[in-house]
């Protein structure tokens, strides 16, 4: 099912949880919390790629990384869980 992607209004199929979004610090995310926003590749990628450009840490980010990939697998676990 396509819908549309929040950020440019083009149709797309890809979605993006809310908990990466955060983790790349995408500000419509605040306005309110779904598991999944719509979000289209190039949008993801031209926002990542110019997050990563910015003068931060290179550990930091690592750090950052290694406790998003904890989260967002412990979210999946509990998906799975509810599932059962």
């Amino acid at each position: 099912m396509e819908t549309t992607c929040v950020l440019c209004g083009k149709g797309t199929k890809d979605r993006v949880s809310y908990l990466e979004l955060e983790a790349w610090e995408f500000e419509f995310v605040q306005a309110g919390k779904q598991d999944f926003y719509n979000v289209c590749f190039d949008c993801f990628d031209t926002h990542t790629n110019q997050f990563i450009d910015q003068d931060m840490d290179l550990e930091l980010r690592k750090k950052r990384s290694m406790l998003v990939k904890k989260e967002i697998q412990e979210e999946i676990e509990a998906i799975l869980d509810l599932d059962k």
